[in-house]
């Protein structure tokens, strides 16, 4: 090694940032090209969306069915294919510290069943419209008859 080269016509330095270089264009190929796993697509999930604490109207509106899209991006989701409810609770801090669950007169908790077509990855599920369907997400959608945001309990194939 004579001045910093190697063999006395190529730098050190030179082959350290063609070899980062050489990474780099590697990540983004694997970033953006590779998939590890195995894609299903044009498959029939359904996902469970939890709805709190809403009137008998939109239940009765979520219950007629109908197709639902994100009211963000207007992009199809899928059609509600069932809807079950239960009594909505509250929880109260009391004078003393202690918090007590009480029933919500006039709203319920509604469990609305949405059939999605998409596609299953390593990463999660995705609906036709390459949006990310998974459990905890919050899904803010507009029915034919109502507009209502819920969290997404569950994701699974059909």
């Amino acid at each position: 090694m004579k001045n910093g080269k190697l063999f006395g016509k190529i730098s050190i330095v030179d082959i350290a940032v063609v070899l980062l270089l050489a990474v780099l264009v590697a990540g983004v190929i694997l970033r953006i090209g590779g998939n590890s796993g195995e894609v299903i697509s044009g498959a029939t999930y359904e996902c469970v969306v939890k709805v709190e604490s809403v009137r008998q109207y939109t239940v009765d509106a979520l219950t007629k069915g109908g197709e639902v899209y994100d009211k963000t991006t207007k992009e199809y989701i899928g059609t509600i294919t069932g809807v079950t409810t239960e009594p909505a609770t509250d929880h109260l801090l009391m004078a003393d510290g202690s918090h007590k669950v009480v029933p919500v007169d006039n709203r319920y908790h509604a469990y609305v069943t949405i059939a999605f077509q998409g596609k299953e990855t390593p990463e999660g599920y995705f609906t036709s419209s390459n949006q990310q369907m998974y459990a905890g997400g919050t899904l803010v959608m507009n029915a034919k008859w109502t507009e209502c945001t819920g969290e997404v309990q569950k994701v699974y194939a059909k």
